[in-house]
């Protein structure tokens, strides 16, 4: 419960970053990082947790958010040019893998599939976050000298 706790404040931290210092790729990754929490937070409420508490089977609903956030990412990366939405893709592209591989039946220890599903989120906010204050550098630079 605390890690989700920590997740939640640095998820809603960077999102407010990103809508207040941001540009346009920072607010939209931030944005389906902050949905992420929103509907997996629905779907706890709902009763989804405790299915989902289990690593020895697909989740379906997760599966089904890592590939939108995938897509989402991949969207903003190749619309816009910031070099962190490719390394966001690329660690979003990392938690789409263990759903893959748990549906291929590729054996896969429970905690292997949580961590290959859950730390990559932390990292992608992280770089998110990154690319947040270096897009507010940036505009102070521009700013500054024009």
């Amino acid at each position: 419960m605390a890690r989700f706790l920590v997740q939640s404040i640095l998820i809603l931290v960077v999102f407010i970053a990103a809508w207040r210092i941001g540009g346009k790729p920072e607010r939209l990754v931030a944005s389906i990082y902050a949905t992420m929490l929103l509907a997996s937070t629905c779907y706890a409420l709902l009763g989804g947790a405790e299915a989902d508490a289990d690593y020895s089977d697909l989740h379906g609903f997760r599966f089904l958010l890592d590939l939108l956030a995938l897509v989402g990412v991949v969207i903003v990366a190749l619309s816009y040019d910031r070099w962190w939405t490719l390394w966001v893709g690329s660690v979003q592209f990392i938690a789409v893998m263990p759903h893959l591989l748990r549906m291929a039946d590729v054996p896969l220890e429970p905690i292997v599939y949580a961590i290959m599903e859950r730390w990559p989120v932390w990292i992608a906010v992280g770089i998110t976050g990154i690319g947040t204050m270096l897009h507010m550098k940036r505009a102070k630079e521009t700013n500054c000298c024009a």
